[in-house]
């Protein structure tokens, strides 16, 4: 019998073999000399062993499954129909083929995605790398743990449409926020949307991403931001009335720091933020979110990107608090959060913000 004959010869041994003990011993050995020989089996031998271990393999208990599939799961000579019969086993068994084999297709597995647990769906999302149709599946079947399973993969690619859906869970799956903000394909201009509604820390790490991000990379960015349109913010009940007041100040050329800092005195919250947003280039809705209580360093980024003194920020966020936490001593600090933005790095932020308004735009026109 010569070398290459072995392999078939212990196959046929193992499918006639009755007793469960010595069925154990040679699927073993069966396995042992699948990875023995470097050289690719035959096409029939291949079929062979397919055929074979998907049929034995399936009858044994989860222990040695578990063997057998750990053994498999990284070969890319590994028989197609035994890995996707481990793929579709309890996850004890699956979890390493579906976390590594090379054999399982992007069909395979958007299949998988489809028809299977969430628990295989994380395997799945863990693997080293997956491309954007199995990220979409996942990103459309799986639940907040297995997203962020995802998300935490720096390996998986995602399309425009799997990343706008995560940014929008996040505001409200909060689990989500981390590993969004630090994921590399994530978009710089979705990156800055999710600045209004991340923790303080995750705030921090939006600013330096934006520091760190190339100038080609930003304006491909800013380019696809132009395309986007954002929800929009239920209006206040006196919004018309301040936005003739706003009107009537532009044509009087009277839309100054002067008057923004007078309708901060005088409590007048929505002619307040209509003549910030025209100050800065910012829409309404983005200028009631720089607005939101704990944004303090929203406020700074604008003001600074908008050449707006640091005194008179200091000056606005101290009359437009409302819980009264802040007084004219927090003047100094708040010129410190002021001072310690870059002013490259607001014009960037401030960029991102403003698409929104173009984004509009464009829409109604």
């Amino acid at each position: 019998m010569t070398d290459r004959s072995k392999p078939l010869s212990r196959l046929l041994d193992l499918a006639h073999e009755k007793s469960s003990v010595r069925r154990r011993e040679l699927l073993r050995d069966v396995t042992d000399l699948f990875f023995e020989d470097e050289k690719p089996h035959s096409d029939i031998l291949t079929q062979h062993f397919d055929e074979i271990l998907s049929s034995i393999t399936t009858e044994m208990d989860m222990e040695i499954r578990k063997e057998i599939a750990n053994r498999f799961a990284k070969s890319s000579q590994a028989p197609a129909g035994l890995i996707e019969k481990f793929a579709k086993d309890d996850i004890e068994v699956a979890a390493p083929v579906l976390q590594h084999s090379p054999v399982l297709s992007d069909s395979t597995l958007t299949r998988l995605v489809s028809d299977h647990s969430q628990a295989h769906m994380r395997a799945i999302s863990s693997r080293p790398g997956l491309s954007k149709t199995v990220t979409g599946a996942i990103v459309a079947n799986g639940d907040t743990q297995t997203l962020v399973t995802l998300t935490q993969n720096q390996g998986a690619q995602f399309s425009r449409e799997s990343m706008e859906t995560l940014v929008n869970k996040s505001e409200t799956e909060t689990d989500l926020q981390s590993p969004l903000v630090n994921h590399q394909a994530l978009p710089p201009d979705l990156l800055n949307d999710m600045y209004f509604f991340v923790e303080e820390r995750l705030r921090k790490r939006i600013i330096e991403r934006n520091q760190e991000t190339p100038p080609e990379e930003l304006e491909r960015a800013f380019a696809m931001a132009r395309e986007r349109i954002c929800g929009s913010t239920a209006l206040p009940a006196d919004y018309e009335e301040a936005a003739r007041f706003i009107e009537t100040q532009k044509l009087r050329k009277q839309v100054t720091p002067v008057l923004l800092a007078k309708l901060a005195r005088n409590g007048e919250q929505t002619r307040f933020l209509l003549a910030f947003a025209e100050l800065t280039g910012l829409d309404f809705e983005t200028a009631c979110r720089v607005w939101e209580p704990g944004k303090t360093e929203a406020v700074a980024i604008v003001c600074k990107a908008s050449d707006l003194p640091r005194d008179l920020f200091a000056t606005l966020v101290v009359l437009m608090c409302k819980d009264g936490s802040k007084d004219i001593s927090d003047i100094q600090s708040l010129g410190q959060v002021y001072e310690d933005i870059p002013k490259t790095v607001a014009e960037r932020t401030l960029r991102f913000w403003k698409m929104r308004k173009h984004a509009k735009a464009t829409d109604a026109a």
